[in-house]
């Protein structure tokens, strides 16, 4: 189900956060300020408006503000709770890839921890370890890791935008293996000139250029940890050592010597 969405602009300032284990009917009100409520246990009957969602735990709302919102039964549930201000409005076209965009009923990521993040804020909020602004930065990176959660869900329903990501998934697990244009479609079931539009409409990029940002990315981190120049182009992939030199320096604009040059230059002059 596809529910409102609102795109919020800049950097949030919380107001408070807290934590509630609630076994009670949520009052029928409206705020003046956006609430981000993350359900850690339990099931929650809320209504926004005119849109209803049975909430379970890994669910969160969006309660925007000036919006009226109540629960519609009782219900037991814990959910973290995150007061905060920022500019914000309704979207009435499917939001770009770069915008921070929110349904005001979704998914939390699975792979993130959030009542030990609270814990965490919590404590160095309340011993002033971090500063407003340094809160702010954080409630701004909750906020974006929901909202791409909600674009991967979305692009569940875009076969295109699937294909892509599965794309962009394959070579991110086996860049460092010798992929040729075979192992793509042999994996995802799709030619590779297929995949190779799909990708580029979605990335801005082809294949193999991205293929090649991934070996040199990873190239880099060997170099700087003191791996030899040969060793490390047969690790992330290149067959060709000196093929390796040439997309090295032009990517990077120095050679892979001249980078552990420069690394160790650094160390000496500390």
């Amino acid at each position: 189900m596809v529910y409102t969405t609102y795109l919020l602009k800049g950097l949030p300032v919380l107001d408070g956060m807290g934590y509630i284990r609630g076994d009670t009917l949520h009052p029928d009100r409206v705020l003046d300020f956006w609430v981000l409520g993350l359900i850690t246990r339990g099931k929650m009957h809320l209504q926004i408006d005119r849109e209803y969602a049975l909430l379970t735990t890994g669910n969160y709302y969006l309660l925007p503000p000036h919006v009226r919102h109540r629960g519609t039964e009782p219900a037991d549930f814990d959910v973290i709770y995150l007061h905060f201000t920022i500019q914000g409005e309704q979207l009435t076209t499917p939001p770009k890839p770069d915008q921070l965009a929110l349904p005001v009923f979704g998914h939390v990521p699975t792979e993130l921890n959030y009542p030990a993040l609270y814990a965490f804020l919590k404590k160095a909020a309340d011993f002033r370890m971090l500063s407003p602004e340094q809160l702010s930065i954080q409630v701004a990176a909750i906020l974006s890791q929901l909202s791409i959660v909600q674009q991967y869900a979305e692009s569940a329903a875009d076969p295109a935008r699937t294909l892509a990501y599965g794309v962009m998934d394959y070579l991110r697990k086996h860049f460092s293996l010798n992929t040729c244009s075979s192992d793509l479609p042999a994996a995802l079931g799709y030619s590779y000139g297929h995949l190779a539009r799909l990708f580029r409409k979605q990335f801005g990029i082809s294949i193999h250029q991205h293929l090649l940002q991934l070996r040199i990315d990873a190239a880099t981190e060997q170099l700087l940890m003191g791996r030899s120049i040969k060793e490390t182009a047969r690790l992330v992939g290149f067959q060709d050592y000196h093929y390796f030199l040439k997309v090295f320096k032009k990517r990077k604009g120095v050679s892979p010597g001249e980078l552990q040059q420069r690394s160790q230059t650094l160390a000496e002059r500390e």
